[in-house]
């Protein structure tokens, strides 16, 4: 399991890093974030699933200049951990293992976002000593930035390696005193969150103005291919 949560939050660390650090190529999105998860700890269907979930929730979710705003990128990966980890040790609470992780993405996103800020403010005064230094040099800029991209590598390592830690092991052992078929009731958690994130992504895209027909043209092509291929 250590090393399991040890890839887990190298890979989270990375996220962080796309989300607004470095590269910036959507690979920290949930649903290619989970996804990868999912690949690193063997279980790509159920990263797959927490992914779309969770992208469906956070859709709305930009990092743009200082705004606030939850990390669900680094949340639904350590969210990910702690559900694949679950599932594996308790396969008989299959679903209610899923049902407590995406409470936990919310949980563990909000804190992200506070651990943004955070890392906003620190930047900032390291900065602000940049800017009255006597002599200053490219080199020190350059020492500045590369501070920065570490920091932020680090809080997306910690937050995904300390909710993993925390999680897996007391909500392990939590559920293993309830019973199994408690499990049924917790099945529809996960359509009642895809319901909810269809419904947020409808009413996202009935509020712009232009290209609505670019929807029925995709619903119409996706009834073909699927009466097609059924």
């Amino acid at each position: 399991m250590w090393a399991d949560i040890f890839l887990a939050s190298l890979w989270g660390g990375i996220v962080a890093l796309d989300t607004t650090a470095l590269m910036q190529i959507m690979i920290s999105r949930p649903m290619v974030a989970c996804s990868i998860v999912g690949l690193l700890l063997g279980n790509m269907p159920l990263g797959f699933i927490m992914g779309i979930l969770v992208e469906l929730l956070y859709i709305n979710e930009l990092p743009i200049g200082a705004a606030n705003f939850a990390e669900g990128n680094v949340g639904s990966t350590a969210a990910t951990t702690v559900a694949i980890l679950m599932t594996r040790q308790l396969p008989q609470h299959y679903y209610m293992s899923i049902a407590l992780a995406l409470v936990l993405t919310v949980a563990i996103s909000s804190l992200g976002g506070r651990l943004v800020v955070l890392k906003r403010r620190i930047n900032g005064v390291f900065y602000e000593r940049l800017v009255y230094k006597e002599m200053l040099a490219p080199r020190h800029i350059n020492a500045a930035q590369l501070y920065g991209i570490a920091l932020s590598f680090l809080v997306g390592f910690s937050t995904v390696a300390i909710s993993s830690v925390i999680f897996v092991s007391g909500a392990t052992w939590i559920l293993s005193r309830l019973p199994a078929t408690y499990d049924k009731i917790f099945q529809p958690a996960m359509g009642s969150v895809l319901a909810a994130g269809c419904v947020f992504l409808a009413h996202l895209f009935w509020r712009q103005k232009q290209k609505k027909w670019l929807f029925f043209l995709g619903l119409g092509v996706g009834l073909i291919l699927f009466v097609k291929f059924i």
